[in-house]
């Protein structure tokens, strides 16, 4: 009996971590600004950030699922509330939008668990920021490249030459600082949530 309540309190608790993961998620994609960090002349995205924690905090399932819920909410922005053109004709693609948000999060907690269980926690913590958010970018490009290459060259008036230069640009220019600050914050962060909630669990 004890077992049983114990069940339904744990699954009833990574429901609500779950739920607080959607709403934060949801914040920063719909509301502006939320979702980056400006530092001119960089827009260092963090939503991926959001996804990775709740990867290496709760677990590859609910990374899995927050990392799905981004995506979903990606493309219907796409849809509802396009900013560029790059939104109505490349980004309303799911195969854009929703399949590499999907797969991050598998290969991240793949890599913790995994690919660096020979380092400590704080170590494995950092690594995984790092891959996970250069993993985020080269995804997303490479959706890009493979699926809606015609369309983004035309948006950005280059030719099929051109095309490595300006992806290779955007890694170089967004990609690096945003894996830099990945895997400065999701340590101090995890740590941060994992202190909270012990001290929750002892009152």
């Amino acid at each position: 009996m004890l077992n049983l309540h114990q069940d339904r309190t744990n699954r009833t608790l990574s429901l609500v971590h779950l739920g607080l993961f959607f709403g934060i998620i949801l914040l920063q994609t719909w509301v502006p600004f939320l979702g980056y960090i400006a530092i001119p002349p960089l827009n260092i995205t963090i939503i991926h950030v959001t996804v990775m924690i709740a990867t290496l905090y709760l677990g590859i399932r609910e990374g899995f699922l927050v990392g799905t819920f981004w995506g979903l909410n990606s493309l219907l922005r796409a849809y509802l509330m396009p900013t560029s053109p790059m939104y109505v004709y490349v980004f309303s693609s799911p195969l854009v939008s929703l399949l590499p948000r999907m797969i991050m999060p598998l290969l991240v907690g793949w890599f913790y668990h995994h690919g660096s269980s020979h380092l400590s926690h704080q170590w494995r913590l950092r690594l995984s920021g790092l891959m996970g958010s250069l993993l985020n970018t080269i995804l997303v490009l490479g959706s890009i490249a493979i699926f809606k290459r015609a369309e983004y060259l035309q948006i950005q008036g280059a030719d099929l030459n051109g095309l490595w230069k300006v992806l290779g640009g955007i890694i170089l220019v967004n990609g690096i600082p945003e894996a830099i600050f990945a895997a400065m914050a999701i340590p101090i962060i995890i740590k941060a949530l994992t202190h909270f909630e012990k001290g929750q669990t002892l009152l």
